[in-house]
């Protein structure tokens, strides 16, 4: 069809042949499978975000009741161990959950208050984003300083400058305060096996895996510890 169009403005005089209206039909229908792969990737993402909350407030309100479903599916013997590790896991999970929590409130609302001060623009919605992207660790980290100082810059110098300080004050209050708080609290857990499980799940999983790297790490390592100290009490039991 666009053959045939071509050659009728072709024939009706005009300077344009068949092959270049080919070529612009071509690039039109590539710029929209870009556009339509890039719109698919978004309303995907927003989907699986949309489903975790859901499956989460799901578990929330029944945990019991998945609990012996899991346990169900394990011997009898095996079954009181099981239960004492999932209360343990759910114990540092909640207090991992309110840590992440605090320090998403933390940046939201001390971005908000500093760039309010400094007379940068859209103050409010930074804030707002920065808590949000708070709860993915690191990468939120990033894409929240980008938008800051560029909305700073775009300002002014002297504005987007002030934006950077900001940037650097939240990021040290939450990264050298909050986090060591939480993560000691919560569970101990190295800083590079935390960041290699992000890179890992993120790479596998995407924005889920990524988001959901320290829970995993988390329970992973409550499981090892348990199964650590009920191998020791079996040793001591035996004896020599």
């Amino acid at each position: 069809q666009i053959g045939a169009i071509g050659n009728r403005i072709e024939a009706a005089g005009f300077n344009i042949s068949a092959e270049d209206v080919k070529g612009l039909g071509s690039q039109i229908l590539n710029s929209v499978g870009r556009v339509t792969e890039a719109v698919s990737s978004v309303v995907s993402t927003i989907t699986n975000l949309a489903m975790m909350l859901v499956l989460g407030i799901f578990i929330a309100a029944e945990p019991r009741l998945y609990e012996r479903g899991v346990a169900w599916m394990l011997p009898l013997a095996e079954r009181e161990h099981f239960y004492v590790t999932a209360e343990k896991m759910g114990s540092v999970l909640r207090r991992l959950m309110a840590g992440r929590l605090l320090g998403m409130a933390v940046e939201g609302f001390g971005t908000w208050i500093l760039l309010s001060l400094g007379n940068v623009p859209m103050a409010a919605l930074l804030g707002v984003l920065t808590g949000l992207l708070a709860f993915l660790p690191n990468i939120g980290a990033i894409v929240s300083g980008a938008l800051i100082i560029l909305v700073g810059f775009s300002a002014g110098v002297d504005v987007g400058l002030y934006a950077v300080f900001v940037y650097f004050v939240v990021q040290m209050v939450d990264g050298y305060l909050i986090v060591p708080m939480v993560a000691k609290r919560a569970v101990d857990l190295a800083p590079a096996l935390v960041l290699g499980a992000q890179i890992l799940f993120g790479a596998l999983f995407g924005i889920l895996g990524l988001a959901l790297a320290d829970p995993i790490i988390a329970m992973i390592k409550v499981t090892l510890e348990r199964q650590s100290a009920r191998n020791e009490a079996r040793g001591i039991r035996e004896g020599p």
